[in-house]
């Protein structure tokens, strides 16, 4: 059979494995393979230690193992040969050797080198010397000589026996171990006879199955070991046993064994064992023990045509084997399922990565063999591969095939491009984004082919919105093709446009689209799950955020997370964005659309109503949005939603334009607003308010004032204005703030216990401080006011609550020392002034006692003018009526129910700040 290798000379790594004089243990001595990894091949070659008297017994060295591996990610083959080395070790026992030979798979393969061969080799092969100081080359040179197919065959029939070689390789194909045992009238073969033994079962393989094989010309049975075929005392374990020249191993097991050694015996008698040997010892790709079936087909490959086609279908044929067979039979000549499938093959020969001279190789055959025929089989090539190979490169490289056969078949790359693009696998996600990708790589240089492309891509739908995200993408929706698809809605020659087109076209806004079509929106939005995406894209282009009023169904029921991914929320949430910037000036329903649809996905974030126009009709456009959509959201919560987001956090940003036309529309006042947000709109800048310990209410409306005012929760904000106004003055006396402090503090306490005191609201503590940093330092100042809240309050006794905030440094430290020094002060001046009032009168003179003054009494008197019946006097000179309890510490308060108790501010409704 031609096609064998005819040898040659082959590199080898090696080592050399033993003791040096006087050493116990054994390592690698020399050699070009790294220790760690002939360490290994030396272990698994090794299954017992080697006995010095057992030297014609069938266990007597050397031993011969052979090993297949993957070093660096490539198949390798290993020679392990132990014998011994003639010298002792530090014990005095006699040491043996053993060498290995590594061998790439593609050389070693390429020679044709059986192991047979490869053992010949070896032993005809000087080794490197390893004394101290000598030379260690990186290779061993091997001459090697392929096998002769007719020498095995004759071995295999005449020696061993054809079916019993055939259960043997057939049971290694299915992954079981043989054990070979020798009868007595064999019992001392040779190593050179157990190799070639070894070889005959091992050639009724596919050579590709070396590349995991394991075999030894002897095995221990008292360890575990991997090798797969050895000569053996006894089978251990499950391993099946063969009797060399006797005994046949067991029938195989499985469907893959029992098919194996059927063909082998079935094309034995077709074939013939040469025909058959050279056929197996040419299948020369590497096999993994997973291969198995694989490797039966291989075997089946004896018919060459039903081969090709099989191997094509397979994936294991060669291109010089399918040039073979179009030598002897044109293309057109095997029928159409046949040569679409050889077509195919060729064209797949073609593709990038592949070598350059089988590339040019295949294109010459595709070439010379084309016709009509082709460019189908091509499309369908196109349709039948895996999404992930379906590069742009790759489908390029098989339009390419059919633009070159133009001068033979005109029509070539228009039959291939539309039917790659309408074939099968073209409506799924994956399929459509390869499709719509390669159609961006080829837009610009169609030519010709548009008008077909635009065929397809009416037909499609799916496809054209999957090419227009692609051109969106790339920022690429100006090109010719894409202009040219979207205007067809506008153009006379281009009649039967379909509505999904025109909503394309309107969504892009194209200058002859016409006026919003509700059905086209609709026809548009319905081609897919994501055609919102689409929309939103061409949109963004267009500077069109009308889109998000003519989208709004399929938008809201993904910012609701009623479809959609988490993904898809946030591509919304950037679109929305660049369709309507956060900047003022904003026309009130875009801002309103926009806003509604990112309330679901931000919560409470209606920035957009601080932003519009500065007009009644920007408001009444965004409250109108509102009033006719709020209702029909899904979620039950959208009113909470819709007052933290309008309302925001900062009172000096609230839009109450907004929120008043959105309760009371006077734009239309016959729709009604949503009234009943009123009062959580209240609610909200209530607890802003109290958040906020001020009165900022910049552009509230009169109605909504007068009601925050005269919640009950409020009035001490308004009192609190109070007592920034009376400190702005800087001449209010301490008694009239004392009672604004103490109207701005109805909660507030002292007690004797720190942990049962009411602080001061940090509004009124806010509020007073600028007045104690002026004032601290002056004792009388300070002093006067503790004695006004003291007095005004004596049962929360606010006085000793304003001394104990100091001391806890609420005003700061500053305000603490002061005070300090104040009071200090005005301690020394009232002892000093005490010491002096309580010095004796002098014994030298009587002064002379003065006259009274009006009012006063003379000498013995109270001191006290008279008082009408029912009238008391204080300690301090204060008078009161007998009949006021004492224990509430204040004057009766003026008719809280009229304004006159109110400063003259409060009274007019301003705010005093």
């Amino acid at each position: 059979m031609t096609g064998l290798p005819t040898g040659g000379t082959v590199h080898a790594a090696w080592s050399l494995q033993g003791k040096a004089p006087g050493q116990v243990a054994y390592d690698v001595q020399a050699g070009s393979v790294e220790p760690r990894i002939a360490q290994r091949y030396f272990w698994a070659a090794s299954t017992e230690t080697p006995r010095a008297d057992r030297a014609h017994a069938p266990d007597a060295l050397p031993w011969v193992a052979f090993l297949g591996g993957t070093e660096a990610g490539q198949p390798v083959t290993g020679l392990v040969e132990t014998t011994w080395s003639g010298g002792r070790d530090a014990t005095g026992r006699i040491s043996y050797s053993a060498r290995l030979l590594l061998l790439d798979w593609q050389p070693a393969s390429g020679a044709g080198l059986t192991w047979s061969s490869l053992y010949s080799a070896a032993l005809d092969t000087e080794w490197p010397a390893t004394d101290p100081g000598a030379e260690h080359p990186r290779h061993i040179l091997l001459d090697a000589a392929p096998a002769s197919v007719a020498k095995l065959a004759r071995y295999i029939e005449q020696d061993i026996g054809f079916e019993w070689a055939a259960r043997s390789a057939a049971l290694l194909l299915e992954g079981r171990h043989v054990a070979i045992t020798l009868p007595p009238e064999h019992a001392g073969l040779n190593a050179v006879t157990r190799v070639a033994v070894l070889d005959g079962i091992c050639a009724l393989l596919p050579y590709g199955c070396r590349a995991w094989l394991s075999a030894a010309t002897w095995a221990g049975h008292g360890a575990d070991h991997e090798l797969r075929l050895t000569f053996a005392l006894r089978p251990r374990g499950n391993q099946c046993h063969a009797v060399l020249a006797g005994q046949p191993p067991t029938e195989p097991g499985t469907s893959q064994g029992r098919a194996y050694l059927a063909e082998l015996l079935r094309l034995r008698k077709k074939k013939g064992i040469e025909p058959l040997l050279a056929h197996l010892l040419s299948r020369r790709t590497p096999l993994t023990p997973r291969d198995a079936e694989r490797a039966l087909h291989q075997l089946r490959d004896l018919d060459f045509r039903a081969m090709v086609v099989r191997g094509i279908d397979q994936g294991t044929i060669r291109l010089h084997e399918v040039a073979r067979l179009l030598s002897l039979e044109p293309l057109d000549s095997l029928g159409a399922p046949d040569s679409a499938k050889v077509a195919r093959y060729l064209a797949r020969c073609t593709l990038p990565g592949g070598r350059s001279a089988e590339c040019e190789q295949a294109r010459s055959l595709l070439m010379e063999h084309w016709s009509p025929c082709v460019a189908e089989a091509l499309a369908e090539e196109l349709n039948s591969w895996p999404v992930e190979k379906q590069t742009p490169q790759r489908v390029r490289a098989v339009l390419d095939l059919a633009l070159a056969a133009a001068p033979r078949d005109r029509r070539a790359h228009s039959v291939v491009l539309t039917g790659y693009l309408d074939g099968a696998g073209s409506g799924t996600p994956d399929g459509l984004r390869a499709r719509s990708t390669l159609l961006h790589a080829l837009q610009r240089d169609l030519g010709e082919d548009t008008a077909a492309l635009h065929d397809v891509l009416v037909r499609r739908p799916e496809l054209t919105l999957a090419w227009l995200d692609v051109n969106a993408e790339h920022d690429t929706l100006d090109d010719r093709p894409v202009r040219e698809l979207l205007g067809r809605p506008g153009a006379v020659s281009a009649p039967g446009v379909p509505g999904w087109l025109h909503g394309a076209a309107l969504l892009h806004r194209e200058a002859m689209a016409g006026q919003p079509d509700p059905e086209s929106i609709e026809a548009f939005a319905a081609i897919s799950a994501t055609a919102w995406r689409t929309g939103l894209r061409l949109a963004c282009h267009a500077d069109n955020p009308d889109v998000l009023a003519w989208l709004h169904p399929e938008l809201f029921t993904v910012a609701e997370g009623r479809s959609g991914t988490d993904e898809d929320r946030r591509f919304l949430l950037r679109r929305v964005d660049l369709l309507v910037p956060r900047q003022r000036g904003l026309a009130g329903g875009h801002a309103a659309w926009a806003d509604l649809l990112q309330l679901p996905l931000l919560g409470r974030e209606m920035r957009r109503a601080r932003l519009i126009a500065d007009d009644d009709a920007a408001a009444a456009a965004y409250a109108g949005v509102l009033i006719r959509h709020l209702p029909l959201l899904a979620s039950p919560r959208w009113e909470n939603a819709v007052v933290s987001g309008l309302v925001g956090e900062r009172l000096d940003e609230i839009p109450y334009s907004v929120m008043w036309e959105l309760t009371h529309p006077q734009s239309a006042p016959a729709r009604g607003g949503l009234l009943d947000l009123e009062e959580p709109f209240l609610d909200r800048v209530a607890e802003l308010l109290t958040r906020a310990g001020d009165w900022v209410t910049p552009g509230l409306p009169a109605p909504w004032e007068h009601r925050l005012r005269s919640r009950s929760d409020l009035q001490w904000l308004a009192h609190t204005a109070e007592i920034r106004r009376l400190v702005a003055t800087r001449t209010a006396a301490s008694k009239e703030l004392a009672e604004a402090i103490v109207r701005a503090s109805p909660n507030s306490r002292h007690a004797r216990r720190a942990q049962q005191a009411v602080e001061f609201p940090s509004a009124v503590r806010e509020a007073i401080t600028p007045w104690l940093q002026d004032h601290a330092g002056r004792g009388d100042s300070l002093h006067e006011l503790v004695g006004h809240l003291n007095r005004a309050a004596p049962q929360q006794a606010l006085g000793d609550l304003l001394c104990h905030s100091i001391s806890q440094l609420r005003f700061g430290d500053l305000v603490r020392q002061r005070a300090l020094d104040g009071h200090e002060e005005l301690r020394d001046s009232v002892e000093h002034g005490i010491k002096l009032l309580r010095q004796k009168p002098s014994s030298r003179r009587q002064p002379t006692a003065p006259a009274p003054l009006p009012g006063r009494p003379g000498p013995g008197g109270t001191g006290r003018p008279e008082s009408p019946s029912g009238t008391s006097w204080s300690s301090d000179g204060h008078r009161y009526s007998g009949t006021t309890d004492l224990t509430q510490g204040t004057c009766p308060d003026p008719d809280r129910g009229s304004k006159s108790w109110l400063p003259r501010w409060r009274g007019r409704g301003d705010d005093g700040l």
